[in-house]
């Protein structure tokens, strides 16, 4: 039996984590995206750029960011069980970009962060033994436009509760992500 206190859970860490003055929004993006048993995803993450560089010689540097972000999951309805889940994370992301960028700049990401589920079931098939969840993912990607201000992207995203629970689905998520930095 799936219990509201996971989606409650979630909405006051978005609330204490978006309310903290050192959140401020570098970046807004949309994501749609497709996961395993043809689950569609919609979401929209914030992100806060870190100020550090590593390797930041020659033509690259690694950098990264704070990306909160919040989807939901849609089931199929003709199948039993929970259709829908809401899902929020917090994951630290590093991303190996241009030092210099052009009129379209290429990069490479990867993250592994924390996630918290409204439902620990979606449908019957998929059992995630808790709300909380790991989340891994890697993505490739080009920033465009005045400033690089654009990001577009594709990102291979993996949730599982990483053995903690003996129930433990997991699901994966192939995304495409359309990004603008804020003023």
């Amino acid at each position: 039996m799936d219990h509201p206190t996971g989606a409650v859970r979630a909405l006051a860490l978005a609330a204490v984590l978006t309310s903290a003055p050192v959140f401020a929004v570098d970046r807004i993006t949309l994501e749609f995206g497709a996961g395993d048993d043809d689950t569609p995803s919609f979401g929209v993450a914030v992100s806060r750029d870190w100020d550090a560089r590593w390797f930041d010689s020659g033509d690259w540097y690694l950098g990264g960011y704070w990306e909160l972000g919040m989807s939901r999951w849609f089931a199929d309805e003709d199948r039993s069980g929970a259709h829908d889940i809401n899902q929020i994370g917090l994951t630290p992301v590093f991303r190996l970009q241009e030092r210099q960028p052009g009129a379209f700049s290429p990069y490479a990401e990867i993250g592994i962060g924390v996630h918290f589920l409204s439902s620990t079931r979606l449908n019957d098939e998929r059992k995630f033994g808790s709300s909380f969840q790991f989340g891994d993912h890697v993505g490739i990607g080009f920033t465009f436009g005045p400033d690089q201000a654009y990001d577009l992207g594709y990102r291979f995203q993996h949730l599982s509760n990483a053995g903690l629970n003996s129930e433990n689905s997991g699901i994966n998520f192939h995304e495409l992500r359309f990004g603008m930095r804020l003023p």
